[in-house]
């Protein structure tokens, strides 16, 4: 674990075959890194071992090796079978991922600076915790109708990011998701998603309004805290929604949703540390 951790002169590295893991970011921030050659003894790559390689162009997996391979251009790092994308070369600024990858791994793009835009296929379902942390210089993102969950800060401090459309297969935005996405003026929340985490929006200080379809039954505390420009938030289902300290979603108030400016100053400050629920969907008990 954080065996090179900020080793900034360090520019190639050729593992030896006595190694077996590599640890919790191994090679974090070593930013002259270029080339990283893994060879067929690696069984276990644990996450954000290569974030903040911000020279890192390519990875090298030996052909013998049972557990990882990468891209026919070595610079997506990936499961076997080819069905996980595990990392991404920091150095790189755009990316297209394969059609056969099912699932982006936790941590996979983390503080890749040069990323400017990313097309997810429809093949991937779910995009992991952290998957696209501070990736600064992201403006576009295009996520394929596959995807049923967004991760806990998959997409936070991605502060050029100025819209994103989120497809009708999400079902959960998970906590932090969007978080600090300070150029964000726009977001289109689709009528699958029933659960908005916990800092969902925290300070998206651009974003100035906002639609809660009828599927969204759960709001997490925070969710949209310090979203100073938010002016409207317009609930496409005003009945039976409450506001409780209670992480569990039980011993509620009920709250009115009826005024679109009234609810944006309740969620970004009034009642902004509270969980809401519909009460009907959560099985919550009102006082």
């Amino acid at each position: 674990m954080k065996a090179f951790y900020n080793c900034s002169n360090l520019i190639s590295v050729t593992i030896p075959d006595s190694v077996t893991t590599i640890g919790d970011y191994a090679f974090y921030n070593c930013s002259s890194l270029e080339k990283i050659t893994i060879p067929d003894s690696v069984t276990s790559i644990d996450y954000a071992a290569f974030s903040g390689c911000s020279n890192l162009t390519n990875f090298e997996v030996d052909t013998g090796n049972t557990n990882y391979s990468t891209s026919e251009d070595g610079t997506i790092l990936l499961n076997k079978d080819k069905t996980v994308l595990i990392a991404y070369p920091s150095a790189k600024d755009n990316v297209t991922i394969p059609s056969g990858v099912t699932s982006i791994a936790d941590e996979a793009f983390r503080y890749c600076s040069n990323l400017t835009n990313v097309t997810i296929p429809d093949s991937v379902t779910s995009i992991g915790d952290y998957a696209f942390f501070d990736c600064s210089s992201l403006t576009s993102v295009t996520i394929g109708n596959g995807v049923t969950s967004i991760g806990a800060s998959a997409f936070s401090f991605c502060s050029g990011l100025t819209s994103i459309e989120i497809p009708n297969s999400v079902t959960t935005i998970d906590k932090d998701a969007f978080a600090n996405c300070s150029s964000l003026t726009s977001i289109e929340i689709p009528n699958s998603v029933t659960t908005i985490g916990n800092y969902a929006f925290y300070e998206c200080s651009n974003l100035t309004s906002i639609e809660i379809p009828n599927s969204v039954t759960s709001i997490g505390d925070c969710a949209f805290y310090y979203c100073e420009n938010l002016t409207s938030v317009t609930f496409k289902d005003t009945n039976g929604w409450y506001y409780t300290n209670n992480s569990d979603f039980t011993g509620g108030e009920e709250i009115v949703v009826t005024d679109p400016a009234q609810n944006a100053e309740n969620l970004k400050d009034t009642y902004s540390g509270y969980y809401w629920y519909k009460e009907s969907s959560t099985g919550g008990t009102a006082n």
